[in-house]
């Protein structure tokens, strides 16, 4: 079940488990700017009416793809009586794919990490999750209480070519083992490409003042102002 950027997993008649993700960047607790790889042929430089607030659906409207790294929001959901035990993130990867000529278009935000942070290497032969616990990376042991929830920040990173992926989260429920798969948008794989080098860059002007193009390095350190017609 899909509702706009929100992927829901209610889990069956037997479990008392619910996972979402949101994978809308807007509404993530967390801070960064927004990226996203547009093929060349589909940048036409409209801008969304919203600003900011749109960027990210109104480049997935035009193939738009997560630039180096994909974050979502994991949120599991205990409404039973016993502790629920996640002990498992990972990648699994779909495909790879060389990169396709594209723009950059990218939009700044702000926001705080509020959140535990699970990190995935993509390009890993098997990227399994991973998080800090005393300046060591070690997989997953979370717990989620009776009658509480917790709330991850996600993040995929890749440094080479392009991968396509679903979430994969692995559960303990009353002494029952399952793993809950997350696709991306409209049942597709998520898609993480890698910044190809010598591309032009647009960031658009939170302000309502269309694209600025970037006279060196990304979108998110934009310099003077141009346009695209």
């Amino acid at each position: 079940m899909v509702t706009g950027a929100v992927h829901l997993w209610p889990g069956s008649a037997s479990s008392n488990v619910s996972l979402s993700v949101e994978t809308d960047p807007m509404r993530l607790d967390a801070e960064g700017d927004i990226l996203q790889l547009i093929p060349a042929e589909r940048f036409d430089g409209s801008a969304p009416q919203t600003g900011c607030g749109g960027f990210w659906s109104w480049g997935r409207a035009r193939g738009g793809v997560d630039e180096d790294r994909t974050r979502m929001q994991l949120t599991v959901t205990n409404s039973g009586s016993n502790t629920v035990l996640i002990t498992g993130m990972r990648a699994e990867l779909v495909a790879r794919k060389p990169v396709a000529p594209v723009v950059e278009a990218g939009c700044r935000t702000q926001g705080e990490a509020k959140v535990y942070s699970v990190n995935i290497d993509l390009d890993k032969p098997q990227p399994n999750g991973v998080y800090d616990n005393g300046g060591k990376s070690v997989q997953p042991d979370f717990t989620v209480a009776a009658g509480d929830l917790e709330t991850f920040l996600v993040t995929a990173r890749i440094t080479h070519g392009a991968a396509q992926w679903k979430l994969a989260v692995d559960l303990v429920e009353d002494g029952h083992q399952r793993t809950v798969v997350f696709d991306g948008d409209g049942g597709k794989p998520f898609s993480t490409v890698t910044r190809p080098t010598g591309l032009t860059s647009w960031e658009l002007d939170p302000g309502g003042g269309g694209w600025r193009k970037a006279t060196g390095g990304s979108a998110a350190s934009a310099g003077q102002e141009g346009g695209t017609s």
